[in-house]
């Protein structure tokens, strides 16, 4: 079978992972993949080596007019390379792929997938009318597909309560990961950092972005080292448009000589192996894969309500544990120290200092992780692509 796998863009993030091990799959399994970027261009990405990708535009427009222009330009060149390859599936992430996938005339099979909690991805929209046809854009794009992935629980929720999908649209797909090779990869050697065995470290591994929200970390963590953490140091790993933001920050709170600012690395898991206990302060997410990769590596997580998946529990009241509320949506690089951060930084002590807890979260995630597995997860996708195609 021949496959397309459209994406907004290839960086780190999480729904790029989940392409670029999809596209690998397929390839072994003796079908024809081929990838449609809408923004990028050749070499921007480690990940795309040996992959056949085609790219719509090198940049995106942040002209009103010109974005608009640029959107016809891809749906017209997605039309052209769907009308030249005939593929049998086109499969897409993101939501400006899942339009375009959406909008162009194939009779393929098309599954779009969702990956974030969509309600408050797109709070940052202040203009009312700008918003309302957002919403009225997804209520018709997944209204109008029965073949959609949601990563999450959460997620699909968010679609039905907030959107008006219709939930028999719906398939619900959790993120996976390979655990036997992240084992593998965790226990190389690293010669950037070296972890003390007489120290404890939080990590958070992720683009230092506002939907990442690290700085509520920061400001929790600082909270904790006040109370006595004399041993803890605070791993951030990652890359983006907040690093000096954060590292001021650190200054600003007194925690810069206990915090650790590590890039991005291809192979994290030699990192995540040392740490204590991971966090997520994020905004929202769909299905962090981090959490999969931490969970395979049996290392205790907490964090936010939308950043952490009830699935992964087998017990509602013991993850309401785990978590907390984010209060405040908006960056703020102040000293200032809101509610959810005092909360988060009991979470953390908990975490950190509270073995029997650490023990429980462990328990309670097992039945999870006894079915991490990435193949399966492709097998549910390729459950949904041998449907009868619905032309959208």
């Amino acid at each position: 079978m021949k496959y397309i796998l459209v994406i907004d863009h290839i960086a780190t993030g999480g729904a790029e992972r989940i392409l670029i091990d999809y596209y690998h799959y397929l390839k072994q399994n003796g079908h024809v993949p081929y990838v449609f970027v809408l923004s990028g261009y050749s070499g921007q990405s480690k990940w795309t080596e040996n992959v056949d990708v085609f790219y719509g535009s090198c940049n995106d427009e942040n002209n009103l007019i010109k974005k608009t222009l640029q959107q016809f330009n891809l749906f017209f060149r997605l039309k052209k390379i769907v009308a030249d390859i005939k593929p049998d599936v086109i499969f897409s992430f993101l939501e400006k792929s899942n339009l375009l996938t959406s909008l162009v005339p194939t009779s393929a099979v098309k599954v779009v997938s969702v990956h974030n909690v969509l309600s408050l991805q797109y709070t940052k929209i202040k203009l009312g009318i700008v918003q309302k046809l957002t919403y009225c854009m997804i209520r018709w794009m997944y209204n109008k597909c029965n073949n959609v992935v949601a990563v999450s629980k959460q997620v699909k929720d968010d679609l039905i309560v907030s959107f008006g999908v219709r939930s028999e649209n719906i398939n619900v797909i959790n993120n996976y990961v390979n655990s036997k090779d992240i084992k593998i990869k965790s226990q190389c050697g690293i010669d950037d950092f070296v972890f003390c065995p007489d120290k404890k470290y939080i990590m958070n591994i992720g683009r230092f972005s506002e939907q990442k929200a690290q700085w509520k970390l920061l400001k929790a963590f600082s909270l904790y080292l006040n109370k006595g953490g004399w041993n803890v140091y605070l791993v951030l790993m990652g890359e983006g448009e907040y690093m000096e933001e954060l590292k001021q920050l650190a200054k600003d709170l007194g925690v810069y000589s206990r915090t650790i600012f590590l890039p991005f690395n291809l192979n994290p898991y030699k990192y995540m192996a040392h740490a204590d206990l991971f966090v997520l302060s994020s905004i929202f997410e769909g299905f962090p894969i981090v959490l999969a990769e931490v969970s395979s590596l049996r290392i205790p997580f907490v964090g936010t309500r939308k950043a952490i998946p009830e699935e992964m529990f087998d017990n509602r009241l013991f993850w309401e544990e785990c978590i907390v509320d984010n209060l405040i949506l908006e960056k703020d690089f102040t000293t200032i120290i809101h509610d959810d951060e005092k909360h988060l930084a009991k979470l953390i002590e908990r975490g950190i200092d509270d073995d029997d807890f650490r023990k429980k979260i462990l328990n309670h995630t097992k039945i999870w992780e006894e079915n991490n597995d990435k193949s399966m997860q492709f097998l549910f996708y390729d459950a949904m692509c041998r449907k009868v195609s619905t032309k959208i």
